[in-house]
């Protein structure tokens, strides 16, 4: 396990002094990419046989959101792999040791050519480990019909990481900006899940759609091609 303390800078939070959903998840890549180098599985590994890891889903329950000027520590770990899928969990705690957020997620290692599954990636096992406590892994997005479109967004230059796509961190902006200030004064998210679908690229169109109740689903599409889904839980300031 891998636990990484973090203040809680202004450049990390919103007009309403709360932690970005957004800064979580590039503290969750952080501190998982940190552990995955530390356990020798990572991206100079992946990299050195032309494989990628990508991330395929994410679940994340918010208690209570840090504000600014808070010191938060963020707890990270390998879950047990299901046959090719490798699980990992976060759980982020105040000074007192108080669960704030918790998150898991599942990822594939990738032939980065083909974007082929690889099905045995690394020469050793890892040391999963499973915790009694630890949130379920994420299910899959339910279908909903006559979702209705919210607007366009390119896929940019600042928004590609090292895998030569849209960065993950990045989706949840995509997705959080549908609303406006004045929504998220009044409305906290409790809960998200996220579908990872198809990759995006640089200069990609994005169409995104939501049936615009609560929870809500957001979807995202390139074309006739799903790239994401996402359920979104808010519950009343």
């Amino acid at each position: 396990m891998l636990n990484k303390k973090y203040y809680i800078n202004s450049n990390s939070v919103d007009q309403f002094y709360d932690l970005k959903i957004s800064s979580f998840f590039k503290m969750m890549q952080e501190v998982a990419s940190q552990n995955a180098e530390e356990l020798g599985i990572g991206h100079i590994e992946t990299n050195s046989k032309n494989l990628i890891w990508v991330i395929t889903r994410f679940l994340v329950k918010i208690h209570k959101l840090p504000k600014y000027q808070e010191t938060v520590t963020l707890k990270t770990y390998p879950g047990k792999t299901i046959k090719f899928i490798f699980p990992r969990y976060f759980v982020l705690e105040d000074e007192n040791g108080n669960k704030l957020i918790e998150a898991s997620s599942t990822w594939l290692v990738l032939y980065n050519e083909t974007r082929k599954v690889c099905m045995s990636p690394f020469d050793k096992d890892i040391e999963g480990e499973d915790q009694v406590d630890q949130l379920p892994l994420a299910d899959k997005v339910e279908y909903v019909e006559d979702l209705s479109f919210v607007e366009e967004r390119k896929v940019r230059y600042n928004d590609i990481d090292l895998n030569g796509h849209l960065n993950n961190t990045k989706y949840i902006e995509y997705i959080l900006d549908i609303h406006d200030s004045n929504f998220y004064k009044e409305h906290a998210i409790k809960e998200i899940l996220i579908n990872y679908n198809h990759e995006l690229k640089d200069n990609d169109l994005v169409s995104i759609y939501s049936n615009k109740q609560n929870p809500e689903i957001i979807k995202g599409n390139i074309g006739e091609t799903n790239s994401f889904d996402v359920k979104v839980t808010y519950i009343k300031k």
